[in-house]
């Protein structure tokens, strides 16, 4: 179970982040990227779940997901998360799970064909908003 590990980090941060700035956390957002594979119900009850009982208690949480986003350096053609993966099989969707990195070695651009393509958005879990009570 990764999300456990996920939202402990996140929750850190948070901690981290309230501390330093010596306010109180009144909301934060978290946005999971489709490319992540996450459970996000399950990253959603997490963090509701660990942040009691600590200074993010009152706190609101926000999980939203982040749609991918890929671009074909050959062509410019941009397509998500779906397209990408409907041809691959379970084995080769685990191993992008883990190393999206090299998505590459198994699609290819639905336009033009060419493997040669990055990963704009939808690949990563961070915070991306914090609202403080200074």
């Amino acid at each position: 179970m990764h999300e456990f590990s996920l939202v402990q980090g996140i929750i850190s941060s948070v901690l981290e982040t309230a501390e330093k700035k010596k306010a109180r956390v009144l909301s934060f957002e978290v946005r999971v990227g489709e490319l992540a594979q996450f459970d996000i119900r399950l990253v959603r009850d997490l963090l509701d779940q660990l942040k009691e009982g600590t200074p993010l208690g009152g706190s609101r949480v926000v999980v939203k997901q982040e749609n991918s986003k890929v671009r074909c350096l050959s062509c410019g053609s941009v397509w998500g998360f779906k397209e990408i993966v409907r041809p691959m099989s379970k084995d080769e969707k685990e191993v992008v799970h883990y190393f999206p990195e090299l998505l590459s070695s198994y699609t290819k651009c639905p336009s033009c064909s060419k493997s040669y393509f990055e990963i704009e958005e939808g690949r990563s879990v961070r915070i991306v908003e914090l609202t403080l009570d200074d």
